[in-house]
């Protein structure tokens, strides 16, 4: 989640949550990581379709992530998803990265659990030490699913003055994130356009 991929999916603008409140939460400031700082970030969506559909676009397209995340413009793996595989993204520009190329290693990839993690490999800006992310599909009543990401970004000591930023950014763009990858399971449709405001008025949650 989404340039630095399903993890630039976290570094978009924000996007109304159609009626279904996202579920946010925030680490309270920074752990210490050797001379880096660590700042996670929790969110979670539910979709209405099952699992399986979901881990398909998830998992088993890992390296399709251009076809439904807006900041994506391209985006390819260097073979079937699997421990060690690299996906190349070609990033249009989003908050804080600059329009390029990023690369993401996959580090865990668990079909049978619908979970998957990957690590930033290349393209990060300066201030990022380390980014990780860890998305998982969950069953959920009713024939619907819960999509979950853990994200980790360990930053350089002296952009520790970015944090607030940083913080805005990463709750913001996870709903961004989470509302493209609800979309495209539930209708299978491209959202390369900003998305309606919410039918009933309702504003997604964040919190700590």
């Amino acid at each position: 989640m989404v340039g630095w991929s399903l993890l630039a999916g976290l570094v978009w603008a924000v996007a109304a949550g159609q009626g279904r409140a996202f579920l946010v939460r925030e680490s309270r400031g920074l752990r210490r990581l050797g001379h880096d700082r660590r700042m996670e970030m929790r969110a979670e969506v539910v979709i209405n379709a099952p699992g399986e559909d979901a881990w398909v676009v998830v998992g088993e397209r890992f390296g399709d992530i251009g076809e439904w995340a807006s900041a994506i413009t391209e985006s390819v793996v260097d073979g079937p998803p699997a421990v060690g595989r690299v996906r190349t993204c070609q990033v249009a520009g989003f908050g804080p990265i600059a329009a390029g190329v990023i690369k993401e290693r996959l580090i865990e990839f668990d079909p049978e659990a619908r979970s998957l993690s990957y690590e930033a490999a290349a393209g990060m800006p300066w201030f990022i030490a380390g980014a990780v992310s860890r998305w998982s599909v969950h069953p959920g009543p009713g024939g619907a699913c819960t999509v979950r990401i853990r994200a980790t970004l360990a930053l350089r000591l002296a952009a520790q003055p970015l944090s607030p930023a940083l913080r805005w950014w990463m709750r913001a763009d996870t709903r961004r994130a989470l509302a493209e990858l609800r979309r495209r399971v539930e209708t299978g449709h491209q959202a390369r356009a900003a998305l309606a405001p919410p039918a009933t008025g309702e504003v997604p949650r964040c919190g700590s």
